[in-house]
């Protein structure tokens, strides 16, 4: 066997028992070993991240070949069961775009990561719009991490790449000015071909209890290039949606990859990553803003657990704010209320207020009523009364959503609770707003506004060295968690 495949299907899986035998039994074992590696799981977490680290890194040639050709089994396999599924076309063009020619090693590698992450919410969910945004979302917390490792900052030190948001940006809309059927043919037919070429090799080398599964494979690839035409076409429309909103979500990270450093005798940057905690606890010693109080006062205490009630409520269908929630939105969310905490029913036509900064979502957990909003005449008023360190959020806009007509909408309601800071102690933020909690997935994006300027300025003291984004706000609405 070439050493370079030997190499790459280790980089998957071990090599069978067989392998380690005399000549014929090797080669046998060869070809079941390309068979069970292109079988591999289409979601499975660790192939993605060790996909993405031998792509990005050169490391092993013919690894990202082989991820590419895996996804396309699956994707053949899935279609196979529901043609007529537009999601399942399109996490295969998500597939195909991520082996355009246009793409460097670096932005496949970070792009397939993404995209991966995006077909794997997609094609088994109801609510596709939210799931595009909860797969953007994963997409880019599995990029940060992936971003983190030090031979990828070395790549990335190497090309002169400084924010790797900007460049995939970059790379992102260059491809997607290629994304056609025609486009997506020319490299379904390359990619099938490489398929086809693995799974021959594998037929010959391999036992004869692989060679009707191969066939049955082979087949099917042959079927899904008959319907390559229809069900690519159909899929351009949500396809380039879910592509806009990463360029987006990619513009807003890069965005915020560097933030101004406000001082007297200087202006630099702060690199995203920065302990903003810290930074945060010397703008209070330095500047003693006045949202913060010093020795700490735990006016609204905060709740530590969850009464029986509570879980009651959850079981009829409000959202599930408890520590063992399955809901990544709204886990341990209860924490920042205090004992007033109550389950309310909010009734069609009420309008509600979020304070956002240029990054925050629209479609996010944290709410309030209009009279609420219209008691804060500062910055500093929203983050004492409710209890936001600036390590948390900026702001500089707001929206509002207007419950639809239909059933009210369910969500918890109370007093944010006092925040007592985790590193140093001494420090807290009083509360004590009247909040609300509720499930983004229940929001729908036609009842959300522009996005509107609080008029509260930019910083939140004359010398802030975590200051807000230069040049907020922005009023971009942004829908995707």
């Amino acid at each position: 066997m070439n050493k370079d495949l030997q190499n790459a299907l280790a980089f998957y899986q071990p090599a069978p028992d067989g392998w380690f035998s005399g000549a014929s039994r090797k080669m046998e074992a060869a070809g079941q070993w390309i068979w069970e590696t292109i079988q591999g799981d289409f979601n499975d977490n660790q192939t993605t991240g060790q996909v993405v680290t031998g792509t990005i890194i050169s490391m092993i040639p013919l690894v990202d070949q082989i991820c590419d050709i895996r996804d396309l089994v699956a994707n053949c396999r899935k279609i196979k069961e529901d043609s007529n599924n537009t999601w399942l076309w399109v996490s295969l063009a998500l597939t195909l775009i991520g082996i355009f020619p246009i793409l460097g090693s670096l932005a496949k590698g970070c792009l397939k990561l993404v995209f991966r992450r995006i077909s794997s919410w997609c094609i088994s969910k109801a609510n596709l719009q939210n799931m595009i945004s909860a797969g953007i979302n994963d997409g880019i917390t599995q990029l940060n991490k992936y971003l983190d490792i030090p031979a990828v900052q070395q790549t990335m030190h190497f090309l002169k790449i400084s924010n790797a948001y900007e460049f995939l940006e970059k790379e992102l809309r260059a491809a997607m000015k290629l994304v056609n059927v025609k486009q997506l043919i020319k490299q379904l037919d390359k990619l099938t071909l490489a398929t086809e070429n693995l799974l021959d090799t594998a037929k010959s080398w391999g036992p004869d209890s692989i060679r009707q599964p191969i066939d049955n494979i082979l087949q099917e690839l042959a079927d899904l290039k008959k319907m390559a035409n229809d069900g690519l076409g159909k899929s351009l429309g949500p396809l380039n949606e879910a592509l806009e909103q990463l360029a987006n979500r990619l513009h807003i990270e890069g965005d915020n990859s560097y933030r101004a450093f406000m001082g007297s005798n200087y202006h630099t940057h702060h690199i995203k990553g920065m302990n903003r905690e810290t930074d945060e606890i010397e703008l209070f010693k330095r500047d003693k803003p006045g949202w913060v109080d010093k020795d700490a006062k735990d006016n609204y205490p905060a709740l530590d657990e969850l009464k029986a009630s509570y879980q009651d409520d959850i079981k009829k269908g409000w959202p599930d704010v408890s520590n063992d929630s399955m809901n990544r939105a709204l886990k341990g969310k209860y924490d920042t209320f205090d004992a007033t905490m109550n389950p309310v029913e909010i009734p069609p036509g009420t309008k509600l207020y979020r304070v956002v900064d240029a990054s925050s979502s629209d479609n996010n957990i944290c709410w309030m009523r209009e009279e609420e909003f219209l008691k804060l005449k500062s910055k500093s008023d929203w983050r004492r009364d409710f209890a936001v360190w600036k390590s948390w959020n900026e702001n500089g806009e707001y929206i509002t959503y207007t419950v639809p007509k239909g059933e009210p909408l369910k969500v918890w309601e109370g007093r944010a609770g006092t925040q007592i800071n985790k590193t140093e102690p001494a420090y807290s933020l009083e509360g004590g707003g009247v909040q609300i909690v509720l499930d983004p997935t229940q929001l729908k994006k036609e009842f959300t506004s522009p996005r509107m300027a609080t008029g509260w300025g930019e910083q939140d003291v004359p010398s802030d060295p975590i200051s807000p984004y230069t040049g907020l706000p922005s009023l971009t609405n942004n829908w995707y968690e």
